[in-house]
């Protein structure tokens, strides 16, 4: 049983993220204000924008097995896997959900749907 699911990390990596993201839309919109004639720039960067914001989105996947969660993320390198064996405590919160390793916690942002199914998958 592997299902796939998007997720976003914990509450302030989560912001840092987004901020830069939305940075990029400011810089569009200040464009667009200062020569105030939409221009092929204004486009650009909006293009670049909507990119990153889907990069974000799209690319940052958890994959639900019966052995483990497998987290992929924006930066390749930065991938990781919880094995079941390894998970001390999971819980459900009330954005996401709360994972206590051996080695360290994790609190991501994800739907309640996959929240309800890993709870139900990993604390058995």
């Amino acid at each position: 049983m592997n299902k796939k699911y998007f997720y976003q990390p914990d509450i302030p990596v989560s912001i840092s993220c987004w901020s830069f993201t939305l940075m990029i839309l400011l810089f569009s919109l200040l464009l667009w204000l200062e020569i105030t004639v939409f221009q092929i720039w204004t486009v650009i960067t909006f293009i670049i924008f909507v990119l990153v914001a889907l990069i974000q989105v799209l690319l940052r996947k958890v994959e639900l097995s019966d052995t483990e969660l497998s987290f992929r993320a924006v930066i390749p390198f930065n991938n990781f896997k919880i094995k079941k064996v390894d998970i001390k405590e999971i819980e459900i919160r009330k954005y996401g959900l709360f994972i206590k390793t051996k080695y360290r916690d994790y609190r991501l942002i994800v739907s309640k749907k996959f929240a309800e199914n890993a709870y139900n998958n990993m604390a058995k």
